[in-house]
């Protein structure tokens, strides 16, 4: 089975334009919880897994939980726009993981929902969409942000995984020879930090075509 994971803020309203295109699938949000190690959150996501190993597209911060996962619970991994290895922005989120449990609760919540919706009306999201995503509370936020600074990770996934990333996805400062050094297979799709909400019949085409040529070609 497929299992779709969201990323740091959306939560599952971001996969309303994949998931009518697959066949079974279960889509998992993160658990709200304060827990601020990848371990640990994929701890929590795999408590809420069907028994077995499964299929997993995680996206940007649920690419690096199902990285966490055990072996046993992984058959195959796809991540899109996730940090294939730490760079400056893990030091980035641990900073801002810190500090942002300190501002004004209303203040944060004016910047989470600016930032989410502005990030997703770039990635195409329609305003209906844009006025119901999920926003996770300010705790919530810090604790995911320092579970990346943190990075706690092994070296590489227990499988050989996909990573894929919009072509003109803003947060990408990696190319095809550094994701392969790092360990992982490289594919660009079109659109931006969500391929998946612009072009979610380019994801499934290659999901399709990657379940029986793993290097997506």
């Amino acid at each position: 089975m497929l299992v779709l994971l969201p990323g740091i803020q959306a939560g599952l309203a971001e996969f309303e334009r994949l998931r009518p295109l697959l066949g079974e699938h279960l889509a998992l949000d993160l658990p709200d919880s304060t827990a601020d190690t990848l371990p640990e959150i994929a701890a929590l996501v795999e408590d809420l897994l069907p028994p077995g190993a499964h299929d997993v597209l995680g996206v940007s911060f649920g690419g690096l939980v199902a990285w966490a996962l055990p072996a046993n619970r992984l058959r195959s991994l796809t991540t899109i726009g996730t940090l294939p290895y730490p760079t400056p922005a893990v030091r980035r989120c641990r900073h801002v993981g810190r500090w942002l449990p300190l501002l004004p609760a209303e203040l944060y919540r004016r910047w989470c929902r600016g930032r989410i919706r502005d990030s997703l009306a770039t990635d195409g999201a329609d305003i209906e969409l844009r006025l119901r995503v999920y926003e996770p509370a300010q705790s919530v936020l810090a604790a995911r942000l320092r579970a990346i600074g943190g990075w706690a990770l092994p070296p590489r996934p227990s499988v050989t995984a996909s990573w894929l990333w919009g072509a003109t996805d803003p947060f990408v400062t990696w190319d095809h020879a550094s994701v392969l050094a790092a360990g992982h297979l490289p594919n660009i799709l079109p659109g931006g930090h969500r391929p998946h909400l612009s072009h979610p019949s380019e994801v499934v085409r290659w999901l399709r075509r990657a379940a029986t040529d793993p290097t997506g070609r």
